[in-house]
């Protein structure tokens, strides 16, 4: 008879070798399409392609997470749910065997085993070495599942993707030249330019003085244009660039196998490409209690923002409208600050100047520069070096390190245009500088035993090179956090110089320390911070501390990387002299207005 095991008995590393099992299964970045078998299809059943990856591994993730916590039940029901929507993966009914095995349900277990080896699974290796599998390896069915596996014909495996020739200015996304890369997380989609020149030597079709000049210097050989760059529009056509006002631009189409999925649609926090992408979706999360604009949800979905600083540092960049999250009913409602998006002040339409500006950015490169940046993967963080500080609101150098031109939101009424195409134009590889890479070493977070009020959730949201976020969740007057920027590199072997800036709250209050000489290393202590206007936008209520990281090579300072703190804004905190908590207020921010 079977023992289930208590909900809670799932250790760490019963929960990490789960996890890696799943990672190994998923398929590699090799994998393209799978059509159900001949005698499972029906009507029905929609053949599994790789476009439905994301979706799948999303609910795997939901499944890992309930296990980390202990909660069997759900991470069972995760699975089944996975298993009844993908019926013809066969490593979901493995990792279901494993969870059963280890509750101790060594029958349900078995049957669920041989299911996934009926469905395809062929790892023999892997059943033999699962230590999750221990308490059924000595039972008879385990041994004649291992034999089924060896006596069963070889896994057929589905053509490897491979880059799709592109020879007019669209690029197709579809299943022969898309695959998944289960450690990331995300699709990767490949394209190959079959001509090395564009069909025409025109930039841009327009009337205003930076189209010609834009393709002044393309024919003169001084501008890269942009021949070989992808814009991804991601609405559905709703606010989308004009093919023929960007002649040398490749737009991306998706096939239906992608637009069936909705890989096609919204943020994209599922897909890269092997090629500079810029892109945009005027679109949000209405209807629902959980609404915000897509830059907010990027940041908050689960390996939200790891994906996107991978797109960062892969040179893509996309642009979404702020909508509700920065206006006058709300306030400043977003979650952190980046240098991984731009946000434009906004609804719908309001995202084309910014696309308009890194088009035109790309292309005034000198063709040198542009293919250095390209292989280094340092586009985006240049580009974004150059748009923000080219912004009109700058006066002076000074102003590059303050809020003047790192707002989260930007204003199409502050693009100078002329200004950012000259600056791309005139930069030298040897005075790039490179990306800011952050590396938190300490957080105070969450106090046991004081701080339980708040089920001890974690204060940390994200923790990525280019951008830290964390919730003020603890009643502690002060938080504290050691972030290091030693591990950035220079890209030409100077020397490089750092500074951090007070961008958003209480500069006064907050102490910047540096702990080492050249101050690559910081201590950063904020203390309670009560709503505040928003220093870009004093109309508008704010409830988020920034802090920016910069380097400098002598030369230009680096586009920021951040530290963020968002505090309660439905609270009033009060503190004694010796910084102790004596009252926090629950209150309703916009009933108070």
């Amino acid at each position: 008879m079977s023992c289930p095991l208590p909900e809670r008995s799932l250790n760490k590393r019963a929960f990490a070798a789960l996890f890696a099992a799943a990672v190994l299964i998923l398929p590699p970045i090799s994998f393209a399409a799978e059509n159900l078998p001949a005698e499972t299809a029906t009507p029905a059943t929609k053949a599994f392609t790789v476009f439905d990856m994301p979706k799948m591994s999303e609910g795997l993730i939901a499944a890992f997470h309930a296990l980390q916590s202990g909660r069997f039940n759900i991470a069972e029901q995760e699975l089944r749910t996975i298993i009844k929507a993908y019926p013809s993966r066969d490593e979901n009914y493995y990792l279901l065997a494993r969870v059963l095995a280890m509750r101790g349900e060594s029958a349900k277990a078995l049957d669920m085993l041989n299911t996934a080896v009926d469905r395809g699974f062929r790892n023999a290796t892997m059943l033999q070495k699962d230590p999750s599998l221990k308490s059924i390896r000595a039972d008879t069915r385990f041994t004649a599942i291992l034999e089924k596996i060896l006596k069963a014909p070889p896994e057929k495996l589905p053509p490897k993707p491979k880059p799709r020739l592109i020879r007019g200015n669209e690029a197709l996304v579809g299943v022969e030249n898309t695959g998944w890369n289960g450690r990331a997380g995300l699709l990767l989609s490949e394209f190959e330019f079959a001509n090395k020149k564009p069909a025409t030597a025109t930039v841009q079709n327009g009337t205003n003085p930076v189209a010609g000049l834009l393709t002044q210097w393309y024919r003169q050989g001084l501008a890269a244009g942009n021949h070989g760059d992808l814009y991804d529009n991601r609405d559905r056509g709703h606010s989308r660039l004009r093919p023929e006002d960007y002649p040398q631009l490749t737009f991306t189409r998706y096939d239906a196998a992608a637009k069936t999925t909705d890989i096609d649609y919204g943020l994209n926090a599922t897909i890269l490409y092997n090629a500079i992408t810029i892109g945009n979706s005027s679109t949000a999360v209405n209807g629902s209690r959980l609404w915000r604009s897509l830059a907010r949800l990027g940041t908050t979905l689960p390996y939200g923002a790891n994906r996107l600083f991978l797109q960062y540092v892969n040179n893509m960049i996309y642009v979404y409208p702020a909508v509700r999250d920065y206006g006058e009913k709300w306030g400043d409602i977003l979650t952190a600050n980046t240098p991984y998006m731009l946000v434009s002040r906004g609804k719908s339409g309001s995202d084309r100047p910014f696309l308009n500006a890194i088009a035109s950015i790309l292309a005034a490169f000198k063709p040198e520069v542009k293919a250095y940046l390209t292989k280094r993967k340092m586009i985006m963080p240049t580009v974004q070096m150059l748009f923000r500080e080219g912004q009109s609101t700058l006066r002076n150098d000074a102003d590059y390190l303050t809020y003047k031109a790192h707002p989260p939101v930007f204003d199409a009424l502050d693009i100078d245009l002329g200004r950012m195409v000259r600056m791309a134009q005139a930069l030298a590889i040897k005075d790039i500088p490179p990306m800011v890479q952050l590396n938190l070493e300490k957080a105070d977070g969450m106090r046991p035993g004081i701080d339980d009020f708040a089920n001890l959730r974690p204060e940390e949201l994200f923790a990525t090179p280019g951008a830290l976020s964390f919730a003020a969740r603890s009643s502690a007057k002060d938080h504290h956090f050691i972030v290091s920027a030693a591990k950035t590199q220079p890209l030409n072997g100077e020397k490089l110089t750092f500074r951090w800036a007070v961008l958003r709250g209480d500069a006064k209050e907050i102490k910047i320390t540096p702990r080492n000489a050249d101050g690559s290393t910081v201590e950063i202590t904020i203390p309670w911070q009560a709503p505040f206007p928003a220093p870009d936008r004093p109309d508008l209520m704010t409830s988020r501390v920034e802090i920016a990281a910069f380097v400098s090579n002598g030369k230009h300072y680096s586009a920021p990387a951040f530290v963020n703190l968002l505090f309660p804004a439905n609270q009033v905190r009060k503190y004694n002299a010796k910084g102790r908590i004596v009252m926090i207020d629950h209150m309703d921010p916009v009933a108070e207005k």
